[in-house]
Parts: C-alpha cells; sequence; structure tokens
C-alpha cells in the first residue's frame, strides 16, 4: 500500500506524488495520470522538467540576477517555479492563485516550502483574481500563467482582454510568461501566441525543436512584456543539452503562429 500522505482522491481532482522521479530525486505531481511538475525539495534550481527550465530562463533574465523582485504565479502545480524562485531570489515576494484549494493544500502538506520564501496564497479563478487585483494592487515584475483545464489553457485566461488586464499588474519592464502545450497542430499555442503578438508589446517564445516541427510533444512558453526581451538570454540559459530549444523571434515567430486567429473574450471555442 502506498503513502497515503502522497495520495490526494479528492472531491475535484485526483493526484499522487511520486518519489524518485528525477535524476536527482525529488517527486512527480500527477494529476489524473498525467505528469504535471517535478519538485526537488533537497535542491529548488533542480528543474527536471523542460517546460520549467524555458520558463525559469525568463524569469532569470527578467532583473538583474539574484535581485529579489515581486513574482505572480497563476496555477500551483508543485510550485516549482516558487520554490526556484525563492532559492535564487532570497527576499523575493509572491503570491500565487490557485483554483483547487485541496490540491495545493495535499502538494505543502506532503512538501512544505521552506521558511523563508516568502509566498501568499489565493483561492479562485485566476482570472477573476486578475481582476480584483487590478483595482487593489500590482507592481509585479513577472506573472507566470501555467494555468490547464486537462491539456487546454481555459480560454478566458487567454484572451486578449486577459492578458491586458494581467499586464496591468506589471511594474515597468515586467514580464508576462505564459505556458502552453502543444496539441495537435500546435493550434492552441498558435492561438496564444497570435493573441499576445496583437498587443503592443514585445513578444518572444522558447520550444524544443521537435516540438516547433511538430514531431514530439512539450511546451511553447512565451515572453511578453513592454520593455525589449533578451531573447537570446532566454534561448542560452534554457538549452541545456538535453534537446535543442528554439527561439521564435521576428520572422520565425511570425512563421510559428502562422495565420492562427488572436483569442477574444466572447469568441466562441474552437
Amino acid at each position: 500500500m502506498g503513502d497515503r500522505r502522497l495520495e490526494l482522491d479528492g472531491e475535484h481532482v485526483s493526484a499522487k506524488l511520486l518519489p524518485g522521479r528525477g535524476t536527482n530525486g525529488g517527486f512527480s505531481l500527477v494529476i489524473e495520470g498525467v505528469t504535471q511538475s517535478h519538485v526537488n525539495p533537497r535542491d529548488p534550481r533542480d528543474l527536471q522538467l523542460e517546460y520549467t527550465r524555458m520558463v525559469a530562463s525568463m524569469i532569470d533574465g527578467c532583473r538583474e540576477p539574484g535581485r529579489p523582485i515581486r513574482a505572480l504565479h497563476l496555477g500551483a502545480g508543485g510550485l516549482t517555479i516558487p520554490r526556484y524562485v525563492g532559492a535564487t531570489r532570497p527576499g523575493s515576494v509572491q503570491h500565487v492563485v490557485e483554483l483547487h484549494r485541496e490540491l495545493l493544500e495535499f502538494v505543502l502538506g506532503a512538501l512544505p516550502l521552506d521558511d523563508d520564501v516568502d509566498l501568499t496564497i489565493e483561492y479562485d479563478d485566476g482570472r477573476a483574481a486578475v481582476e480584483r487585483a487590478t483595482r487593489t494592487g500590482g507592481g509585479y515584475d513577472i506573472a507566470v500563467v501555467d494555468v490547464f483545464s486537462g491539456s487546454v489553457s481555459p480560454r478566458h485566461m487567454s484572451t486578449a482582454e486577459f492578458f491586458t488586464e494581467l499586464g496591468g499588474l506589471l511594474a515597468p519592464g515586467g514580464i508576462i510568461v505564459v505556458n502552453t502545450l502543444a496539441t495537435r497542430a500546435l493550434s492552441m499555442s498558435r492561438e496564444v501566441g497570435a493573441t499576445l503578438a496583437s498587443l503592443e508589446l514585445e513578444v518572444v517564445a522558447l520550444a524544443a525543436r521537435a516540438v516547433v516541427a511538430g514531431e514530439s510533444l512539450g511546451n511553447v512558453v512565451f515572453a511578453a512584456s513592454d520593455a525589449p526581451l533578451d531573447g537570446d538570454g532566454f534561448a542560452r540559459r534554457a538549452n541545456d543539452g538535453s534537446r535543442p530549444i528554439d527561439l521564435l523571434r521576428g520572422p520565425s515567430y511570425d512563421d510559428f503562429v502562422d495565420g492562427a486567429s488572436a483569442r477574444r473574450d466572447g469568441d466562441a471555442a474552437a
């Protein structure tokens, strides 16, 4: 029989924390049979999953190395990225919005945060939380959108109107980071890319070369900002040798989007 502390059979979600899945130890968070994230509490800098390394490469480039930042995370998972920020940028102030209280309480019960990680938690729909925050707060250096319903990014959290609201919570030069899962024909990622490109922001993306070519599953991670982005730096840090990561910028970004339609509030879901 497994360790019950590592299994959740909740009202809205079923999940497991599977130990020893990474090359350096740690735990994989598996939700409804799909590996969602990997956490190594002993070494929060140990990012086993490719998409987390791409997200981290953008966070590393958002401000001077080691400088504390204010970070907003929409979607909690195993808190892999907040743990990473806490380890690499001590003194950072972070806020997480998670829809499923039982899931995050399960993760924290089994894998607590280090005491020196300054993190607040809000249980709500991410868009509702952003709309509320536009009236009361802001000033974030980075906002990470890593929210899925199954394998799909919720449409109401991937529209031009939503990203505009989210951008209003950023400090000057702040970065929106959006993780997407490469589905068939990359349609979801292309639409998110088109949506970000429709705004008055600089936008780049990172993805494994095989994913862009449609030869493999994986993720496409976007960065958008009102200031120039160090895309070359993002790609350099994300390329750890496991498989080539390409930077999509300018013509290569346009080729990737390939005429996809931007998502807007009120559009019917495809």
